[in-house]
């Protein structure tokens, strides 16, 4: 009976191993494959989150600070450097947040710019956008919650055969847009939006309601944040005026029920940052050259305004 515990024993041991190094092979051979990818640069952002340990702002949230913020001109502004963790909504914000976690201290200023969505909860997260954005940095998932590495895991072999098959990416939607030792989006989009509701979608947050599972990870988020020394505020994304479908109230209303019910101080009007096509480029939040300047001139002011920076 204990040779056949033993056996039995060593057999699960060496499943294990095996399953683990097929794991990691598949993540690991052959490296680099996603690095032409636009969700890839999420290895950039982190590694510059990573290595400031200079007061800084770091800013969280989707594509709307990818192609929304001018960081060099909030860098002057306000004297802190800026980590510019904003790439793709579709992550999902609890990966942002949870990035952000790994290097937060004494002094640095938190900006949750979430795209609209955020009060429906912290749970949603996309492994095919993650694990080609993390690609073979396997330091990276660490990030994850424990909770959800079983959903990448049964992914890995979906994973594998989007390796396999992939082409590569240029111009707007790829690593090469980007300056890849800050963060900052460098490719011009000096372009007007012609709006299209099929193509970019609309936004209602009619009776917008904060679910209790958003409010506790916020409330854990800021409590997080404030033990390092570090303070937490909330700021609105610009968004194209002609994807609302609601009223601008609904707007303030959000931002009264986030302050009421998280408690996290929202510096911005919301609408002050809905913006017409002229400022935007080619999605509900995505500014064109022109809009990121406008957004970020926004961004300084609801600061000073709100006497975070000086």
């Amino acid at each position: 009976m204990r040779s056949y515990l033993k056996f039995l024993i060593l057999t699960f041991i060496m499943t294990v191993f095996m399953f683990e190094s097929v794991i990691i092979g598949i993540l690991k051979y052959p490296a680099g494959v996603f690095t032409p990818s636009y969700q890839s640069l999420i290895q950039d952002k982190y590694r510059i989150l990573t290595e400031t340990n200079e007061p800084k702002i770091i800013i969280v949230s989707g594509s709307s600070s990818a192609f929304g913020l001018d960081q060099e001109m909030l860098e002057a502004a306000s004297g802190y450097r800026v980590v510019n963790l904003g790439l793709h909504a579709g992550f999902g914000h609890l990966f942002h947040s949870e990035l952000a976690k790994a290097n937060i201290n004494q002094g640095d200023i938190v900006l949750l710019g979430y795209e609209y969505g955020w009060e429906a909860g912290f749970d949603a997260l996309d492994q095919n956008l993650i694990m080609t954005g993390i690609d073979d940095n396997i330091e990276m998932y660490t990030r994850i919650p424990v909770k959800k590495w079983p959903d990448f895991i049964g992914y890995i072999f979906k994973y594998a055969e989007t390796k396999n098959n992939y082409a590569g990416a240029s111009g707007i939607y790829s690593r090469e847009a980007f300056d890849s030792e800050t963060g900052q989006m460098t490719m011009a989009r000096d372009y007007t939006m012609e709006y299209n509701a099929e193509i970019c979608g609309s936004m209602d947050i009619t009776n917008a309601v904060i679910t209790e599972e958003a409010i506790k990870y916020l409330q854990d988020f800021q409590a997080f944040a404030e033990d390092r020394g570090a303070s937490v505020y909330f700021i609105a994304p610009p968004l194209v005026a002609d994807g609302v479908m609601c009223d601008y109230g609904e707007f303030d209303r959000l931002k009264d029920l986030e302050e009421s019910q998280v408690g996290i101080p929202y510096i911005s009007n919301p609408t002050d940052y809905i913006f017409p096509c002229e400022l935007m480029s080619n999605a509900l939040y995505h500014c064109n050259s022109a809009g990121e300047k406008v957004r970020t001139e926004l961004l300084i002011e609801d600061l000073k305004r709100a006497s975070v920076i000086h």
